[in-house]
């Protein structure tokens, strides 16, 4: 959305749609599952190669990852 102001954030839906609500685009991400000293990590990346140049890339802890339809 943007530069939106307050009142325009109000009237978005309590469950937004990503794209026509929010103007999110959706990309494509490859999931590599990896361990260093014995922590469990995830390595997102993005399968458009531009925006892997771009350092577009998320490492984060295995635990720290939850599935979001289980807090819907």
């Amino acid at each position: 959305m943007g530069d939106h102001t307050p009142t325009q954030w109000e009237s978005v839906p309590a469950d937004p749609d990503p794209q026509r609500d929010l103007e999110y685009s959706c990309d494509d991400w490859d999931v590599v599952r990896t361990t260093c000293q014995r922590q469990s990590h995830l390595l997102f990346l993005p399968q458009d190669e531009q925006l892997l140049e771009q350092d577009a890339f998320v490492i984060v802890s295995e635990s720290a990852v939850v599935e979001m339809l289980s807090y819907r």
